[in-house]
């Protein structure tokens, strides 16, 4: 949020300062329409984002200005004088206000009423308010205010321009370095060239920052996205997002944008069940998507975890087998992650049906090919009955990637060092090559791999009798190893990448090129795509698919159940049971009220039972809860934060006396205490939040209606009924005007656009009328009760 503050800070004060000559230019022709729309724009941004930032003075500022404004441009009212310094000044007032936000500071209480005032149409322009406009138009302490250092936009192609630069800067000092070494150079200028490089590498990491977006822009669609497919597929799902500040290159999140979508789409469509098979399985009908980042050196690693229904690997190789991706025999020996792995498979697809969703057996294999075009890989996971995990590992710059460089055929390549398992010299004993037909060999740790030369793949001329000659283990994204040989092993080197004409991209063999220190040209190596090509993408040891299908069965076959694991106020991990949790939200400490009788806390305007307070203090500051729901009530627990979500498979061993914990099980070599939620649920019975009983039917087809209305309906305590449902209802409401009531609806109140129109006699309110609206719908609330 203080991004998104600092943000709005920084919007306000470049429309103003763009728009310093709308103003003087309107003051002196208050009839030139253009300037009067730029300035109710500016107006009317401030006044929207204001209320989203809960900036009450600035929205009713904002408010009073736009519906001066509004009157001029509708033609009933004149722009005269005291008008538009009546608008100037609340627009500086609005200024000072931002100003004093950005400082920290507290701006003085009162005096907006008066801006208001000289606004209205009826207003009586006297002395007082001349006085008051004259003051803040030439408030000359509000001109003194030091403001702190601002920020600047820039547009991204200059970005990409610099940091191209500096990539060729970094080039120029490899090859100077290079000259440096091999050469007798003056110490002075040796010392001098040192600090030079230091310079030189801090510079190419602040502007590789400059790159840099938190994922948070990534995610912030995410949870709309979930709540409308869910709603459109007849389920009930949420979403949570834990580390939104990691921090990506703006590069790789648009690419990351659509296969990350797709991941989320079939979480929904083929791994969340309907709230009735969930229910009948145990599980809470709310699906829980849980969606991760963090960092992990230079790689960027996303987990998307689902508690659906996971894979159903069957119907998966039956579909397989279906579509000639492999054959009955072959299938019946693919060890379990080869079995998932069949999802990534061209023309493979589990939907019954063809739906504007899915069905149509194309997705995951691009997913997978667009992720390791940009040197990342991903790994699936999935549990029967429990749910499905997605991770992604990405560099966290496209720019400069860690690489290995080699040379085959006489001439040099580049391969992401994340593909590269191991290096091994072609003369050691550990390796033996046969011949299989066509395919060759190498017997490597007691696997039999089958491996090929690059030099044969590009179509070059292999150097015969190479004295180091290298056969390097690449680990495909899948898990799938191989042997490539190549004539020598050159170096280990960060590698600035950059794009390739699209006639190479096309080849399908190089995702990138870089200049060496020598200030030679090399190609990056595409190796998923290579090892698809050339078949190097499976294992030939039947008997190693055996044993490893049998342990993959023996694992799969122990019954594991979903799982939060927590830390209490007192420090403890704990665990706690993913079926009763329905969300994890964070309030202020003032929220909470400790007394004899218990603990509670209000969470948007309701009030909710609380434990987990008698572990330790709740402290200042903001309380981590997890809110528990059994379907009727709902009660929140304390703790200090959520650690992973996780799956436990063993036995719980019970307490010696029936209370909060329900015993303890083992869990990373540690006896860990699982929460029991019955027994809380026991001890708080009829004093939770119940779920809502009163009934709302309203018609969601309006974008305006799902994202603005809903909400404060349903906080107002309502359950929101489809228009279709044919269900009796409490109340219904409407847009526009509408000559039938609802059937079997109690009241109906119809929503219009124009406030002229609102007659609350009639049920007809304006839209934005947020008081007269809340007022109505508790007035029912009261009836019902």
């Amino acid at each position: 949020m203080d991004d998104l503050l600092a943000e709005f800070i920084a919007e306000t004060r470049e429309m103003l300062e763009a728009m310093q000559g709308e103003l003087v230019t309107w003051e002196a022709d208050p009839t030139d329409r253009e300037r009067l729309d730029t300035i109710f724009r500016f107006v009317h941004t401030v006044k929207g984002s204001s209320g989203f930032f809960d900036l009450p003075r600035i929205e009713k500022l904002g408010h009073a200005a736009e519906g001066a404004l509004a009157d001029v441009r509708a033609g009933k009212r004149a722009a005269d004088g005291p008008l538009i310094n009546a608008v100037l000044a609340t627009i500086d007032r609005i200024v000072a206000m931002v100003d004093a936000i950005d400082a920290g500071e507290a701006f003085p209480e009162g005096g907006d009423d008066e801006f208001v005032m000289a606004l209205e149409p009826d207003a009586e322009n006297g002395s007082e308010v001349e006085a008051l406009i004259a003051d803040q138009l030439n408030d000359e302490g509000r001109k003194n205010v030091v403001r702190p250092a601002r920020s600047i936009r820039l547009p991204v192609p200059l970005l990409d321009r610099v940091m191209a630069g500096i990539s060729d800067i970094v080039l120029v000092r490899n090859e100077l370095a290079r000259a440096i070494r091999h050469s007798e150079v003056d110490p002075v200028v040796s010392s001098t060239f040192d600090r030079l490089s230091t310079i030189v590498d801090d510079a190419r990491q602040d502007i590789s920052r400059m790159r840099m977006q938190r994922l948070e822009h990534l995610f912030a669609t995410m949870p709309r996205l979930v709540r409308d497919l869910s709603a459109e597929l007849g389920k009930h799902a949420m979403v949570e997002i834990e580390g939104g500040q990691v921090e990506l290159d703006r590069e790789l999140i648009e690419l990351l944008r659509d296969p990350l979508m797709h991941i989320l789409r079939n979480a929904i469509d083929h791994g969340i069940e309907k709230p009735a098979r969930r229910l009948a399985a145990g599980k809470s009908e709310i699906g829980l998507i849980h969606i991760s980042a963090r960092q992990t050196g230079n790689s960027i690693i996303i987990s998307v975890t689902d508690d659906g229904f996971g894979i159903n690997t069957d119907n998966l190789v039956d579909r397989a087998i279906a579509a000639g991706v492999v054959t009955a025999e072959a299938a019946a020996q693919l060890p379990e992650e080869e079995r998932i792995a069949l999802m990534f498979q061209p023309g493979v697809s589990t939907a019954d049906q063809v739906t504007s969703v899915s069905g149509r057996g194309v997705g995951m294999d691009v997913v997978r090919a667009n992720i390791e075009s940009l040197g990342g890989h991903i790994r699936v996971t999935s549990q029967p009955g429990n749910g499905t995990r997605h991770v992604i590992s990405l560099p966290a710059t496209l720019s400069i990637i860690p690489a290995l460089t080699v040379r085959a055929g006489g001439q040099s390549f580049g391969i992401p060092r994340s593909y590269v398992e191991e290096i091994v010299s072609v003369k050691s004993q550990t390796l033996e090559f046969d011949q299989a037909g066509d395919t060759l060999l190498v017997k490597f740790l007691g696997q039999r791999l089958r491996c090929c030369s690059l030099a044969r793949i590009l179509d070059l001329e292999p150097v015969a009798g190479s004295q180091n000659a290298a056969l390097l283990m690449i680990r495909l994204a899948g898990g799938d190893l191989f042997g490539l040989a190549v004539d020598e092993v050159i170096d280990h080197q960060e590698l600035v990448i950059k794009p390739l004409p699209p006639s190479i991209t096309a080849t399908q063999l190089y995702t990138g090129s870089s200049l060496l220190d020598d200030g030679s040209l090399i190609l990056m190596l595409y190796m998923g795509a290579i090892a698809i090509r050339e078949g190097l993408v499976s294992d030939v040891s039947k008997s190693s698919r055996k044993s490893t299908l049998k342990g993959r069965q023996k694992a799969i076959a122990t019954a594991e159940v979903s799982a939060l694991l927590v830390v209490g106020l007192d420090g403890k991990r704990r665990i706690v049971r993913m079926d009763p949790v329905s969300r994890i939200q964070k309030v202020d400490s003032a929220a909470v009220r400790l007394s004899d009788e218990g603990a509670q806390v209000v969470i948007d305007g309701d009030i909710y039972p609380l434990a987990g307070t008698g572990y330790g203090p709740i402290g200042d500051g903001e309380v981590n809860l997890l809110i528990f729901s059994d379907g009727a009530n709902h009660l929140a627990y304390a703790i200090q934060n959520v650690v992973d979500t996780i799956h436990i498979a063993n036995a719980v061993l019970p307490g010696e006396k029936k209370g909060e914990i329900e015993g303890v099980t083992l869990f990373d070599g540690e006896a860990v205490e699982v929460l029991d939620c019955h027994w809380l649920f026991a001890q708080h019975d009829g004093k939770g939040q119940r779920t809502a009983s009163r009934t709302c039917q309203i018609d969601e087809a309006d974008p305006w209606v799902r994202t603005i209305l809903r909400p404060m309906v349903e906080a107002a305590g309502y359950r929101i009924v489809d228009a279709d449902s044919g269900e009796d209802v409490d109340i219904a409401i409407t847009m526009g005007q509408q000559e039938t009531m609802p059937a079997r609806a109690g009241q109906v109140i119809t929503l219009t656009n124009d406030p002229e129109a609102a007659d609350h006699k009639d049920g007809v309110i304006y839209r934005y009328d947020r008081g007269t609206l809340l007022e109505s719908l508790m007035k029912q609330q009261r009836k019902s009760a």
